[in-house]
């Protein structure tokens, strides 16, 4: 009698190679976070030692300079080979206050979300340093003696005062504004934050900021609360120029002196990137890491 001779299918079958293609599958995720993970790291540990450098420098350059002056901006301290110009990161910035006391510097990196910072008062840690685009923001300097801080109008009809960094201002007529004229050519696209601290014992107060024709009123409106309170807005620039931020009194009549103090108005996706932008209340609270609130040129904060 013959015998048959029974063979097994050799082939692999559709369930075993869905089984093979998963396990590749999580292998690679996991050497594809392992590696993010490594490289994230690695940026880390880069600027925080770059930043820990150039700390170390900037203290150095301000000691033999003859006015005791850190570099005056961004361009001179790379000059000076205080800090150097790393292509390896997204954003670079170096702002500074010579005419503070004591003098202050505030030296910042990000990568993709990891931001680190460093200036004259603290080492390197996890923060932002942001920069005031206001010029006089806080009501320092009046070369006209004129009532009117530099840099800053108000409506032919309103009267004015400037004593002990307040600018102080009674609207003339309903809509009467104080406003910057100094400010940037702003991003379009960009989310600019601006805030001040006002006092007036009435409603109807408000901040502006205004894009020009079809560019909305985004305000943040003051309450009837006595003393200073801080008002802020957030917006998207929707155009590049024909930008204007302001207070504004939008009552009818019974004009009340309004106290204006320490202004200042910031990029948040040049300094966060965009998408990354935080809300009103999130710069709010990143405000108030200051003392008063409140930064004359630019000054560091910690996340």
């Amino acid at each position: 009698m013959k015998s048959t001779k029974i063979t097994s299918n050799s082939a692999f079958t559709i369930v075993e190679l869905i089984v093979v293609i998963v396990i590749i599958g999580i292998l690679a995720a996991i050497t594809i976070v392992s590696y993010t993970g490594i490289t994230q790291k690695a940026n880390v540990a880069a600027m925080q030692s770059d930043l820990s450098n150039s700390a170390k420098k900037l203290n150095l350059y301000q000691v033999a300079d003859p006015s005791n002056n850190y570099p005056a901006d961004q361009a001179a301290a790379i000059a000076a080979n205080v800090i150097k110009p790393n292509t390896n990161m997204d954003y670079i910035y170096y702002g500074v206050d010579n005419t503070s006391n004591p003098k202050y510097y505030c030296y910042m990196y990000r990568k993709g979300t990891d931001t680190w910072a460093v200036d004259s008062n603290s080492q390197p840690s996890k923060g932002v340093c942001l920069q005031n685009l206001i010029e006089n923001g806080n009501f320092s300097v009046d070369s006209n003696s004129d009532g009117l801080a530099d840099g800053w109008t108000v409506a032919a009809a309103a009267t004015k005062s400037l004593s002990a960094n307040i600018q102080t201002y009674t609207a003339g007529a309903q809509f009467s504004s104080l406003g910057n004229s100094t400010l940037p050519t702003y991003i379009s696209g960009n989310i600019y934050y601006t805030s001040a601290y006002v006092d007036v014992a009435s409603t109807g107060i408000a901040l502006i900021i205004y894009q020009g024709a079809g560019g909305g009123w985004p305000a943040s409106a003051h309450s009837a609360s006595p003393g200073f309170q801080l008002i802020s807005v957030r917006a998207s620039v929707v155009t590049g120029s024909s930008v204007n931020i302001y207070i504004q009194d939008s009552r009818i009549s019974g004009f009340t002196p309004i106290r204006v103090k320490q202004w200042g108005a910031v990029n948040l996706t040049s300094i966060f990137g965009s998408g990354n932008e935080p809300t009103q209340a999130q710069t709010d609270a990143l405000m108030s890491q200051l003392p008063n609130s409140w930064f004359n040129i630019t000054a560091k904060v910690n996340l």
